[in-house]
């Protein structure tokens, strides 16, 4: 048992729940932890190399992992996953959603697709939600989709194809997701998938359980998993991320 890991911290406190909880996962597990900030991160003085998790916020595990020359994509809708989404969902840019918010009745959902995180998903319906979009480049892709409300969303937190966790995080509490649908799309979704990742499902206002999207296990938040569960979730995908360790 045992290892090393770096865990984000600003100013001398954790970024984020994420990271203390996960310090207390890795600490009760006696692995030796360091504490480093990000521009320790970025320019280069936080040792960095494949035997040494790293957990903190996307931006200072994707330094860490680039300089690994690891690279990875959001997996956001996988195609195999397509039919339990419940709405039409398709890629765009800023340039086309700019040039058709003067249209009636259509608002749209966007996120973004490769810089994910850059900013949260939120829905376009009139030019006044356009107005701090400014600084993102027309060319930028997006994902867009249909609007379809929830009453409440869950995130399911997936390790070697099990579920170890579930997590709460928006609307109405009594409102479960139909656990059929989400074992049928776990199901579906494997095999050749990362170790570690989070499937969120939401309930619809108007009745069924849909996808709300997929996330990578070294992305999730704790969302009151445990400890020792979330730091194993957390070990299990950066490992495979970065390959054996030499």
């Amino acid at each position: 048992m045992g290892g090393s890991v770096i865990v984000q911290k600003e100013r001398g406190e954790f970024v984020n729940a994420k990271g203390f909880t996960a310090w207390q996962g890795f600490d009760e597990r006696g692995f030796e932890v360091a504490f480093f900030d990000w521009e320790q991160m970025a320019s280069g003085v936080a040792p960095v190399d494949p035997a040494t998790i790293v957990v903190g916020s996307v931006k200072f595990v994707r330094r860490a992992l680039g300089r690994l020359g690891v690279e990875t994509a959001p997996l956001d809708y996988p195609p195999r996953l397509r039919g339990y989404l419940g709405r039409k969902i398709w890629q765009t840019t800023w340039s086309v959603v700019r040039s058709r918010i003067d249209d009636p009745g259509i608002p749209v959902f966007v996120k973004p697709v490769e810089q994910d995180k850059a900013f949260t998903g939120y829905v376009v319906s009139a030019f006044r939600d356009l107005i701090h979009t400014a600084r993102w480049p027309g060319e930028m892709k997006l994902w867009a989709s249909e609007i379809l409300s929830f009453a409440s969303e869950w995130r399911f937190f997936v390790r070697r194809g099990e579920v170890v966790g579930v997590g709460h995080y928006k609307g109405d509490p009594l409102r479960y997701p139909d656990a059929s649908v989400v074992r049928a799309a776990i199901d579906d979704y494997a095999p050749g998938v990362p170790v570690t990742f989070g499937i969120d499902f939401g309930v619809a206002e108007v009745g069924g359980t849909y996808l709300v999207e997929v996330n990578d296990g070294f992305l999730l938040g704790c969302l009151g998993l445990g400890p020792l569960a979330y730091s194993g979730l957390l070990e299990d995908r950066w490992k495979q991320l970065v390959g054996p360790a030499s």
